[in-house]
């Protein structure tokens, strides 16, 4: 292995570790598809190791490239922190920013008015969807940055920390006996849907699905109703609601910050983001 190692080969290395295609890698990285070949080709001969195993249906990281991808992201995040810091004019352009339905009223009050009187020059698009669906997008190129809840850990992105899902009701709810519980949960996109509808199956709770919405508002307000059982971070837990203890626990998820590090204007962002708490 050489003593140095290139770091527009590593950038077209995360590139096609992000969208495990050599034709989608290339277009983001401004180069033709045999050029990006040829420098995995380089890089692989430089570290002495497969980065990619190949398939008609794309690529996927080896052992070694996920540990290679693991080990630079940072690198490149601290090159372009240094690039940023040295540049004399202010930031300007636009940013394609993802936000989960869940956390977008805490970030649009209390982190966007900050985020743009701290940037003026800066054009910010707003997406506010569900977690998979971000994370979809920022893999097709659609977004520069999105926060996004997993449930297991990602092998691109900046873990921010943990979040905690729980079983909540109102302070007076009350289902009858002998009849399925009433729930309402998150449309499928959503990390905590399909861990607490698992959860409720292996314990044999008996449940009916009264309410499915794209909008965690919608959720909430069923909850608070009094007529469900309904999904919720012990962060956002409020005045009048209770964790339903006695329901099966929910595995805790991971918070994410996925940045394009190719993209200067999504790095100045993501240092100020990544502060944004749930």
């Amino acid at each position: 292995m050489t003593k140095q190692l290139n770091i527009e080969l590593l950038r077209t290395f995360h590139a096609v570790a992000r969208f495990k295609r050599f034709n989608e890698a290339a277009e983001h990285v401004h180069r033709s598809a045999s050029t990006v070949t040829t420098q995995i080709q380089k890089l692989e001969d430089q570290v002495g190791q497969r980065l990619f195993s190949r398939s008609n249906q794309g690529v996927e990281l080896t052992l070694y490239g996920q540990k290679l991808l693991g080990e630079t992201t940072e690198f490149l995040k601290s090159h372009d922190r240094l690039l940023i810091s040295l540049m004399p004019q202010r930031m300007q352009g636009k940013i394609r920013l993802g936000v989960p339905d869940t956390y977008a009223p805490a970030f649009i009050q209390e982190f966007l008015p900050r985020l743009i009187a701290d940037n003026p020059l800066l054009e910010l698009e707003i997406e506010a969807r569900t977690s998979g669906e971000l994370l979809d997008l920022f893999m097709a190129n659609q977004l520069d940055l999105a926060i996004t809840v997993s449930a297991h850990p990602l092998a691109q992105g900046e873990r921010l920390g943990a979040v905690q899902p729980l079983w909540v009701a109102t302070e007076g709810f009350n289902s009858p006996p002998n009849v399925p519980l009433p729930i309402t949960v998150p449309i499928t996109g959503c990390p905590y849907r399909a861990a607490a509808l698992q959860s409720l199956k292996d314990h044999g709770v008996y449940h009916r699905l009264l309410l499915e919405s794209p909008n965690s508002s919608a959720v909430e307000a069923c909850v608070r109703s009094g007529v469900a059982v309904g999904l919720m971070e012990q962060s956002r837990m409020g005045e009048g609601l209770i964790h339903m203890s006695e329901l099966p626990p929910l595995p805790a998820q991971h918070l994410y910050l996925m940045c394009d590090t190719g993209n200067a204007l999504a790095l100045h962002v993501h240092e100020q983001i990544r502060h944004f708490k749930v």
